[in-house]
């Protein structure tokens, strides 16, 4: 049984941030997540905007670290080694009472400290979005604001973590928690029991399931349910910036947003739900998606959507809409990190800073590692590669001069290198996440099958052993020709 100063429970965008940021002390660390790979809760149902901070109420705890969260990712994008755009942010008022809002969110941004904020009118609007409604008057610009993949940041803290000494291990569900008379904590997972010191609570939608499991009823979680839509790249037209109707009292409204792999999403519906598990999408949701969008982009081609998805927003109850953040007064030696929603991406940097102050101020000595390595090394694109590159690598590693995902350009060999990784991908959306292998128009029409065998070849397992993301997702259920009789 392995004893750790710290245990992190949670692999999502938040947890795995946590873990790059304890990754740069002397300590010990664990990442227990449930799901058989980092960053498939809250994290993959995420638009990626890196919102610069005029939402949050100045004084809330959004205000005080979306800011600066949000400063971060320009230097963690270098050194990790992930993707980030720079699209900045409209947000379009229609009406008088609109321009009032937006002057409001303008005081907001201001007070927490967003550089460079206007309002701007239809013309300066148009400029660089010629397609944008002619019914939009002005908008709140935010010229700062960077768009990420969140999945893709959560593997790029993941690996540095590993990298620097946290043990990152999926399909550990946590079952059970004690508090022991020797202080510590003895947690259990379905095949192995561990020992820490402390716990950082980074469960997502299950935090207030988590934190019972030790005795503690601080809060209660509900999950805010959204629709996304994903346009095919090839679409006429894409805007250049992030752009949101003036928002709601729980939402910032149907936004268009585009990503850093050239597809446009739009985003997202805001519904409260009871089951924390229900990602399912349903046509009003996705009209809903439409209409709004449409406010904005009236010529957006709908015709051009290749998938639907959804994602959970983890929401604490009777919190003001805001974090929840902080030890727990009746356990000591439990952080939570709960309730990170909106603009939980943005936010999850300087999140990992907050718990990191916790920890220290709960008596876990944080000193410094001399030899911490802050750089990451990403997988080889190949489409990224020079013609030269491409044919240096194929004449070493001839797996990469195999294109399996025809839409995406991806290769037989930036497969294999996702299978082994430093966070291996060993299910069918683990590999179409780290490679975009099924992330193009077809969605996997051309490519699953062969994605499929090579999972099969690589892991050493039959090829309807392979499951599409949890345990029991199996794609195959046996041979249909040419199998055993």
């Amino acid at each position: 049984m392995n004893h750790y100063d710290i245990i992190i429970i949670g692999g999502g965008i938040t947890g795995t941030a946590i873990a790059h940021e304890c990754s740069k002390y002397q300590l010990t660390a664990a990442l227990l997540e449930r799901g058989t790979d980092i960053g498939i809760g809250a994290t993959k149902g995420n638009g990626g905007v890196v919102h610069p901070g005029y939402d949050p109420t100045p004084g809330s705890l959004k205000a005080k670290i979306n800011v600066c969260g949000a400063n971060r990712y320009p230097q963690l994008a270098r050194d990790l080694n992930f993707g980030i755009i720079n699209p900045g942010i409209f947000v379009i008022g229609f009406s008088d009472a609109d321009e009032a809002m937006l002057k409001h969110k303008l005081e907001f941004g201001i007070k927490n400290g967003v550089r460079d904020l206007a309002i701007i009118d239809a013309g300066q609007m148009r400029n660089r979005e010629p397609q944008l409604a002619t019914t939009a008057r002005h908008a709140l610009y935010a010229p700062t604001a960077t768009v990420v993949d969140p999945f893709e940041v959560a593997i790029a803290f993941a690996e540095n973590a590993k990298a620097n000494g946290v043990e990152i291990l999926t399909s550990q569900p946590v079952t059970a928690i004690k508090k022991r008379t020797d202080g510590n904590f003895l947690l259990n997972t379905p095949d192995q029991q561990f020992t820490c010191t402390y716990i950082v609570n980074a469960a997502g939608n299950h935090a207030d399931d988590v934190a019972r499991l030790a005795g503690i009823a601080e809060y209660q979680m509900k999950p805010r349910h959204g629709d996304l839509l994903v346009l095919d790249k090839d679409m006429v037209n894409k805007p250049k910036t992030v752009m949101f109707p003036c928002p709601g009292p729980d939402t910032k409204g149907i936004a268009c947003i585009p990503t850093v792999h050239g597809n446009t999403i739009v985003g997202s519906t805001a519904t409260m739900l009871d089951d924390k598990e229900a990602v399912n999408n349903y046509a009003p949701g996705i009209q809903t998606l439409i209409d709004g969008v449409h406010k904005i982009l009236p010529e957006l081609d709908a015709a051009k959507i290749i998938r639907t998805f959804a994602g959970l927003r983890p929401v604490v109850l009777d919190n003001n809409n805001d974090f929840y953040i902080a030890e727990s007064p009746t356990v000591k030696g439990f952080i939570h990190a709960a309730g990170i929603q909106s603009p939980g991406v943005a936010s999850a940097p300087a999140i990992a800073e907050l718990v990191r102050d916790l920890l220290d101020n709960a008596g876990l000595e944080m000193v410094p590692k001399a030899d911490y390595n802050p750089y990451r090394e990403k997988l080889t694109v190949f489409t990224e590669l020079s013609l030269a590159e491409q044919d240096a690598l194929i004449n070493e590693h001839p797996a990469y001069g195999r294109i399996v995902c025809r839409c995406e350009t991806v290769t037989e060999g930036e497969i294999i290198a996702a299978i082994h990784g430093a966070i291996p991908a060993h299910t069918l959306d683990a590999i179409k996440r780290r490679t975009r292998a099924g992330m193009g128009r077809c969605q996997g029409g051309f490519c699953q099958y062969k994605v499929i065998a090579i999972l099969a070849r690589e892991l050493g397992l039959s090829a309807d052993a392979i499951c599409l993301e949890d345990a029991g997702s199996q794609l195959l259920c046996g041979a249909v020709k040419g199998g055993a009789k």
